[in-house]
């Protein structure tokens, strides 16, 4: 075996796949299990890949993390048990992932992990297509994490994964969906049949969340009782529909001079939210710092959290902010929101594109915020013990009984 090269400050060593010599940090002794995503970059998909590496791994599961680029932001949370295998070429400009397929090939065919869970779609075809057209033992399990046919931001190597997508995923020998709504778009625009998806909710370890929450903010709204401030974290993309998020705030402020707003996160999109904060006038009230490395402290103090996407897939951050007890007002939009709300029992629903609708909950939610201690409550029902029996439970049935 290679020795691992140093691991940035992160937990996890890195061994680089070549074709001829594949490297990957097993002890052969318990079930290997692999999970492929891009990179480690902000983003619900990548967090959630993490989260459930680490979680096997720590019940005694051999993981191997096959990564297109050993970086990102969330590097620093992988576990030291996880071992990441990079796969060459380090670039993939044109093709993206599907510059990995000879080398995929070659660390399943040397250490057949007994199941290949790739994250997101364009690495989920990769694999469906190896698993399709080569010999390969390994049993492939794409994960979905978004309602298929929603998006709104496609490049046209997106637009070509989607045409892929549902030619190759009745391939899959099952597929994981993040909630029922994800799993009820994949059979509405695909022919994947729904015995052969499995709803697994996303592990939140909410009691991390909770105690990463009591660290101070160094931001003067957030320690200001005298202030409402309204929240945003997340991805700074057409999917989360900012530009109507600022424009409901535009009402909110209007008639509570009290209110604030933080936009925090970053992405494609964050010029844009600040020439529209901008435009209308809001520099004084919207706060955007970019990426913070704890939201948690974040919403443990913010008087309500305000979501407008226009789709979702199971929304990471409304547990999150249930988790500290923060109010939510949210799109009904496909899919998640309504999942995680209880049909809205837990926060407030509002139609898409209805910037009216969410300026008015989010004052409703101000003015009688609901008891934080029934917010967390429902938290403890995505708590990373009982989703990860029903991964084990998932992996006796699909993975080590075939």
């Amino acid at each position: 075996m290679d020795e691992p090269t140093p691991s940035d400050g992160a937990g996890s060593a890195v061994s680089t796949v070549a074709e001829q010599n594949i490297s990957a940090a097993t002890d052969g002794d318990r079930p290997l299990l692999a999970f492929f995503i891009p990179d480690l970059s902000v983003g619900g998909a990548e967090q959630v890949a993490i989260t459930i590496a680490n979680g096997l791994a720590t019940r005694g599961y051999d993981i191997d993390l096959l990564l297109s680029r050993a970086s990102g932001e969330l590097r620093s949370e992988l576990s030291e048990q996880v071992s990441i295998v990079e796969l060459p070429p380090s670039t993939t400009p044109v093709v993206g992932v599907a510059a990995h397929l000879p080398f995929l090939a070659t660390y399943l065919n040397k250490h057949k992990p007994a199941a290949l869970f790739p994250h997101l779609e364009h690495p989920s075809i990769v694999s469906l297509a190896l698993n399709k057209f080569l010999d390969i033992e390994t049993t492939v399990i794409p994960t979905q994490h978004s309602a298929f046919g929603h998006e709104v931001e496609a490049t046209p190597k997106d637009q070509i994964v989607r045409r892929i997508v549902p030619r190759l995923y009745p391939a899959s020998d099952q597929i994981i969906s993040v909630s029922e709504g994800v799993a009820d778009s994949l059979t509405d625009s695909t022919p994947v049949e729904r015995s052969d998806i499995s709803v697994l909710y996303n592990p939140v370890d909410v009691e991390q969340i909770r105690g990463r929450a009591s660290q101070t903010v160094d931001h003067d709204w957030v320690e200001n009782d005298d202030r409402d401030v309204v929240l945003f974290v997340g991805r700074h993309a057409r999917q989360k529909n900012l530009d109507g998020w600022v424009r409901a705030f535009e009402k909110v402020v209007s008639r509570n001079s009290n209110a604030r707003a933080i936009i925090a996160g970053k992405g494609p999109c964050r010029a844009k939210v600040q020439a529209t904060v901008e435009r209308l006038g809001l520099s004084d009230v919207v706060s955007l710092p970019g990426f913070v490395d704890n939201p948690y402290r974040y919403m443990a103090r913010s008087d309500a959290f305000l979501l407008s996407s226009r789709y979702e897939g199971l929304p990471t951050v409304l547990i999150e902010c249930l988790a500290v007890g923060c109010p939510i007002v949210s799109t009904d939009c496909p899919s998640g929101p309504r999942e995680i709300l209880s049909d809205g029992e837990y926060g407030t629903l509002v139609p898409m594109d209805d910037v009216d609708g969410l300026a008015n909950a989010v004052r409703d939610t101000l003015a009688g915020p609901p008891d934080p201690d029934r917010l967390r409550s429902r938290a403890d029902d995505f708590s990373p013990r009982p989703v990860f029996d029903e991964y084990e439970r998932f992996l006796e049935e699909h993975v080590f009984t075939t």
